[in-house]
């Protein structure tokens, strides 16, 4: 059994034990090109510890089986010591790339350390790479000379890295790594060629690791770590900002909303007023219409946009004389031409309104009918706004509902009939067989639901694909 000189490698546990130390009372904060400079030095210690065991003449007081599982271990920590300052070294080429690049080096190397772990354990009963006789002597097998060719590997890797992203390092860094690689192999090669029962090879990857500290890590760590924390008290100064922000806008939304509902409803009251008959019908157009463009999977703010819309879609009658509109009996034909000019009416007045443009489109467009026959404009199918022709559906099934001048209110039953007879001819098909489908969840009549329909609020997925071609 040779003899070999431990003292080298004890000194590089010494050494690496004090970089350790100094590290881990330094990094508090760490960012991922410290952990790994860390992980390396733990890695290392392992490795060195590992040498000097394999190393150690057991003689047969040690079975073979504990003596093959420190080699294989020595020769494991080796390449797991290149991978981890591969990834050191990677860390600081590879800023600013994608995460999925990344990830695919990551993953292939593992993959080949896990391949290496498997041929470690087949060894230790094949001997292919090393083994041990019967008188505990270790002996060389057929293989060993690539016992070391991952470790080799992952080294290449890190040249190549180097040579390839070399823009990514400041001139420090390249000479430091330059000199961490030639003390590594200049260490290797004595101890493989020269001094054969030397452990250079420990001593020069500590010295090594020692000059990358240096002259990598200390120079900038002051000024990282009074940039990390500075970076860390933005941050938290920025969250608080942003938190009490959000609240403040959420807070003025609310108040919006409740001002324009406010608004809108003096608005449909002040409408309703002009005509007793109609009294609560702006309200329940409204209710339904929202309904329904839930039923039809409109986003949450389209749907309240369309029942603020259906509040004031008769706006327009604002201009229209209380002579025609309390009428009792029916209109004569001149008298029907002025009512049909309330559309146009409610249009104008709130085509000034830009930033909800929905008013505008129910207000003139909901009394088009599908087939083109309707007014102000004999507008038809998808040619009319989708949102008039929702309230459309509504105003409707309402106005049949509701008690006139010349007539008793319709029952729910006649009036869903006049709607599925005017299927594709006054009314969208589609969004009267979603109406009917929201006046089918009740039980009695719809109009008994009004508060229910206006107040409540679902959280609705995107427009549903069906909807779309129907818009």
């Amino acid at each position: 059994m040779t003899t070999f000189n431990i003292s080298f490698a004890i000194a590089a546990i010494f050494i690496s034990g004090v970089l350790l130390l100094i590290v881990s009372m330094n990094y508090s904060s760490t960012n991922i090109v410290n952990r790994r400079f860390k992980m390396f030095l733990i890695a290392s210690l392992f490795l060195y510890v590992f040498d000097i065991l394999s190393a150690l003449d057991l003689g047969t007081f040690v079975p073979n089986g504990i003596k093959t599982l420190l080699n294989s271990l020595y020769f494991l920590s080796g390449a797991v010591v290149a991978l981890l300052f591969f990834y050191y070294c990677f860390s600081l080429a590879m800023k600013g790339t994608k995460p999925t690049t990344r990830k695919k080096f990551y993953m292939a190397n593992i993959v080949t350390l896990a391949v290496y772990v498997i041929a470690l354990t087949v060894n230790a009963f094949a001997g292919f790479f090393f083994y041990f006789d019967a008188d505990g002597a270790y002996c060389h097998g057929p293989f060993y000379i690539l016992v070391n060719l991952l470790t080799v590997l992952y080294l290449i890797e890190c040249l190549v890295t180097f040579i390839v992203r070399r823009k990514q390092f400041n001139r420090r860094q390249l000479l430091a790594t330059a000199t961490f690689f030639t003390l590594f192999f200049a260490a290797f090669f004595l101890q493989l060629f020269v001094f054969q029962n030397v452990l250079l090879s420990s001593f020069g990857c500590a010295v090594g690791s020692l000059i990358v500290f240096f002259s990598i890590e200390t120079p900038d760590y002051i000024n990282l770590m009074s940039t990390l924390n500075e970076l860390n008290d933005l941050k938290a100064s920025l969250e608080e900002t942003v938190q009490n922000r959000t609240h403040e806008l959420d807070v003025e939304k609310a108040s919006y909303q409740e001002l324009t509902l406010e608004t809108l409803s003096s608005l449909a009251l002040l409408v309703d007023a002009k005509d007793h008959y109609t009294q609560g019908h702006s309200f329940r157009v409204a209710a339904y219409a929202k309904a329904l463009s839930e039923a039809v999977r409109l986003r949450p703010q389209e749907c309240q946009q369309i029942y603020f819309a259906g509040l004031i879609h008769d706006v327009g009658k604002i201009g229209i004389s209380e002579a025609i509109l309390r009428k009792p009996g029916k209109l004569t034909p001149e008298e029907y031409k002025v009512i049909q000019q309330h559309p146009a009416l409610g249009g104008d007045i709130l085509q000034g309104i830009r930033q909800f443009p929905v008013f505008e489109q129910v207000a003139r467009y909901h009394h088009e009918r599908y087939d083109g026959s309707g007014y102000p404009e004999g507008l038809k199918m998808e040619q009319i706004p989708y949102p008039a022709r929702i309230v459309a559906v509504c105003d409707a099934f309402d106005a049949m509902t509701s008690n006139r001048s010349y007539r008793s209110a319709l029952s729910d039953e006649v009036a869903i009939s006049e709607l599925i007879k005017n299927k594709g001819i006054q009314f969208d098909p589609y969004l009267v067989d979603a109406f009917l489908e929201v006046c089918g969840r009740f039980s009695d009549s719809i109009r008994q639901h009004v508060d229910e329909l206006a107040s409540k609020t679902h959280m609705m997925p995107e427009e549903s694909e069906e909807k779309s071609k129907q818009s």
